[in-house]
């Protein structure tokens, strides 16, 4: 199964957004464009669709943005910054290898796929944003054999951050989130024909991920 042009942009979309708001809380100006732009009226899976009411009924709830920035950072500081963040959104954490091989593993994947999604990004390379910043590359690229093998080899624990994330978030913004993140995992995978809920990590602790040979980029 092939995922149709506009489907891959949607989803590049997306999983840049994720990135975004889970490397930093939206800012000023971005709460006024997430309050300002149009969003779908549905879509499928119902994870996303729910995931975009959420987001509606958040940005119907900001008066002022600039406040709103401000409790935002505060949620983001608290959920996934510290001093003692409720969430640690690395790979290796849910490996249960903090930092360790997983880590290195995943920055094999960035080498041998030709990606350097953490130009812009002070996260450590197994950081969920920039897995997702990863995965936009890939969709925005096309690539989807790439993003098949990159999900096969480290997307097997994005949903249960995503459930993680939407425990713990309390506040509607960051709910929305998890049901967003999760969404376009299943959109994704539907698209690209793999089942989320048999992937495991593609590496062991001594090797890495094999993916297809590409150019720079």
């Amino acid at each position: 199964m092939t995922e149709t042009v506009d489907e891959t942009a949607e989803i590049a979309q997306l999983y840049a957004f994720c990135s975004s708001v889970l490397a930093d809380a939206p800012d000023e100006a971005a709460v006024e464009g997430l309050t300002a732009e149009p969003l779908p009226e549905s879509a499928t899976p119902q994870a996303l669709d729910t995931g975009l009411e959420g987001l509606e009924e958040w940005r119907e709830t900001v008066d002022d943005p600039a406040e709103e920035a401000k409790e935002l950072k505060r949620v983001h500081t608290r959920l996934f910054v510290g001093p003692r963040p409720r969430l640690q959104v690395h790979e290796s954490w849910y490996a249960d290898d903090y930092l360790g091989k997983p880590l290195a593993a995943v920055k094999s994947s960035y080498r041998d796929l030709g990606i350097f999604p953490s130009d812009q990004l002070r996260e450590e390379a197994d950081h969920a944003a920039v897995s997702l910043a990863a995965l936009e590359i890939l969709a925005r690229d096309g690539d989807d054999d790439s993003r098949r093998a990159f999900l096969e080899a480290h997307g097997w624990w994005l949903p249960d951050l995503a459930a993680d994330v939407r425990e713990v978030a309390d506040h509607p913004f960051y709910e929305a989130v998890g049901w967003v993140l999760e969404g376009v995992l299943e959109a994704d995978a539907h698209g690209l024909g793999l089942d989320l809920e048999e992937l495991s990590p593609g590496y062991s602790l001594a090797a890495s991920v094999h993916v297809p040979d590409g150019p720079e980029r």
